[in-house]
């Protein structure tokens, strides 16, 4: 949990979590039934996630892959319940069936999650949360870290690569045909 994020005592199932009430001075998550509040990022952290979205929506749409959707919570485990919003995540068409867009919180993880490190995160709570996406069934994490100017790319909790300036962002299997080049994503 990042050093400015607060954290409930009380434990919440997620269909309790699902019922509270909008809060705008934080962005929340249930982490093993707790509840976890941090504050709102900032101008750049949204500027990239719009960006990297609008790349990401573009392409997806244009090949009719599936959607692509900002701050979606999805229930990665159900007791004690875990409710994670990536930043940016993609569904995929086939795992689509049933109707989209959900109301609520979409059973299991995206197939591409992607985190933005803020300054209040801090490294081990973004691992912690790349694992869950990866152990609930996510096929592909992107961390991008601003300061760093670096994408670190998740196939697993093994394979792991870091991509920086002069690298390619490669959509793999799970959005092939995918590429951006690291110093587009980072360029002002």
């Amino acid at each position: 949990m990042g050093q400015n994020a607060q954290q409930d005592d009380r434990i919440y199932t997620i269909e309790e979590y699902e019922r509270l009430p909008d809060d705008d001075r934080f962005r929340t998550e249930l982490v093993r039934g707790r509840l976890v509040r941090e504050p709102p990022p900032g101008e750049e952290h949204g500027w990239l996630q719009v960006r990297l979205g609008r790349y990401l929506d573009e392409f997806v749409e244009q090949h009719g892959l599936g959607i692509v959707v900002a701050e979606t919570g999805y229930r990665l485990v159900e007791h004690p319940g875990t409710v994670r919003g990536p930043d940016l995540s993609f569904v995929s068409r086939a795992r689509l069936a049933g109707g989209y867009p959900v109301r609520r919180f979409r059973s299991g993880a995206p197939d591409l999650a992607v985190e933005i490190v803020s300054p209040a995160n801090r490294s081990r709570d973004v691992v912690e949360k790349v694992h869950e996406y990866l152990d609930a069934g996510s096929r592909l994490v992107w961390v991008v870290n601003p300061l760093r100017r670096t994408i670190t790319v998740y196939r697993s909790r093994t394979q792991i690569h870091v991509l920086r300036a002069g690298d390619v962002l490669d959509g793999e299997d799970v959005l092939p045909g995918f590429r951006l080049e690291v110093d587009r994503l980072f360029a002002v």
